[in-house]
């Protein structure tokens, strides 16, 4: 089988592997979901701070 990145394990590929087990699929769909709103309140405290810098 080829994959793309050999030796590199993606996100897809967690949520395959624990997709029968709906606890730890919870889990790991509850941590991708805060992952991304973290993404999401970086970018916005970066673009408050940088639009607050007069030039």
């Amino acid at each position: 089988m080829e994959i793309g990145r050999t030796g590199r394990v993606q996100v897809e590929d967690i949520v395959f592997l624990v997709r029968k087990d709906a606890r730890k699929y919870a889990r790991v769909k509850d941590l991708l979901t805060m992952n991304e709103e973290l993404k999401k309140a970086r970018k916005a405290f970066d673009e408050v701070k940088y639009a607050g810098i007069p030039n």
